[in-house]
């Protein structure tokens, strides 16, 4: 499936792009990564950083399963890893990603394609359910076992070994709808990308974390990864399928929450509808824009040049003159000639 099928399928932006903009959500990326073998190998010792995530983050990842293992390296150093840890459950090893506690560790390359592969199919699927298809069977086969026979089943056991699991490919029957059957498992199968990580875990369950924004001098809850790529992951890929253009926190009540509205400019202020509803952005605005005439003034009286305080307030040049009762040069001349 091509991502002409995604846009159709609404998952995309007006670019064409998967992805969504989301709340000061961010990654660790290791200090140290490297390639061994077949593997990503890691170590938080030196210089990690922590990396937001972006739009273009799930785009780059939902095509490493094409790619060779030089490409994935590059891709884990810019975003991050996947930390998956290993754990036994009777005579198999079952890995997951997100590992606790882990200051170093070794990802697999065929966990990285399997992942990878996995929500490019989901897409797929997605994409096809939401114009009343069914999709490819080869995308099917990624998540489903096909056939229902012990064979295939086993296949499926082997083949997924990264804390995953596996379906039941949708057939008719009497009163089942195939779509409609395949859409339950779509829905599924996002909320284990949500929620298979955790298994386990005994800290960093929690999908928000509130924080001081020293620049709006109050406290607000942003989305919390946990420092984990596959959480940001999950993430992107639930806002995709759900249509959700973006995921912004309320400059008001300072709750995250899905935008319907065009993109606030970068920097503005932005409110959620029940904020909106309560007119908490009219009186913010008012608020705003009686402070910045207040410094207009202030520095004003300290002898600032009309010019620079613009400057200084990134404000139009007429809209200054007009708070502080000055008149342009332009509009002086005017005046005088209709004298």
């Amino acid at each position: 499936m091509s991502t002409r099928d995604w846009d159709l399928g609404g998952l995309t932006d007006i670019n064409g792009n998967l992805g969504k903009p989301v709340p000061s959500g961010q990654v660790l990326v290791p200090g140290k990564i490297e390639l061994d073998g077949e593997a990503i190998r890691w170590e938080l010792a030196g210089p990690a950083r922590w990396q937001e995530i972006s739009r273009s983050t799930l785009n780059e990842f939902v095509k490493l399963w094409e790619s060779d293992s030089a490409s994935i390296m590059r891709f884990a150093k810019k975003w991050g890893v996947l930390a998956m840890q290993s754990t036994k459950a009777k005579d198999t090893v079952i890995y997951r990603p997100c590992g606790e506690s882990q200051t170093e560790g070794s990802d697999p390359i065929p966990a990285w394609k399997y992942f990878s592969r996995r929500a490019c199919a989901v897409l797929n699927i997605a994409a096809a359910l939401r114009q009343d298809k069914l999709g490819d069977l080869a995308d099917w086969g990624v998540i489903a076992s096909i056939d229902d026979t012990p064979e295939s089943y086993k296949a499926a056991f082997e083949e997924h070994k990264y804390g995953m699991g596996w379906y039941l490919f949708p057939k008719p029957a009497p009163n089942r709808n195939p779509v409609e059957q395949g859409r339950r498992v779509i829905a599924t199968e996002v909320a284990s990308w949500l929620s298979c990580w955790r298994a386990g875990r005994m800290q960093g369950l929690s999908d928000f974390a509130v924080q001081w924004n020293q620049d709006n001098a109050r406290w607000e809850l942003q989305v919390d990864y946990h420092g984990f790529l596959f959480a940001a992951l999950g993430l992107q890929l639930a806002l995709s399928l759900a249509g959700a253009e973006s995921l912004y926190t309320c400059s008001g009540c300072g709750f995250p929450y899905v935008r319907e509205l065009k993109r606030p400019k970068p920097g503005t202020a932005n409110y959620c509808p029940k904020c909106s509803a309560r007119g908490v952005a009219k009186r913010r605005a008012v608020d705003t824009y009686r402070e910045k005439m207040a410094e207009a003034l202030r520095l004003e009286a300290a002898g600032t040049p009309v010019n620079e305080i613009a400057e200084r307030m990134s404000t139009p040049l007429p809209r200054i003159r007009k708070w502080l009762g000055k008149e342009s040069p332009a509009g002086k001349k005017q005046r005088k000639r209709r004298r």
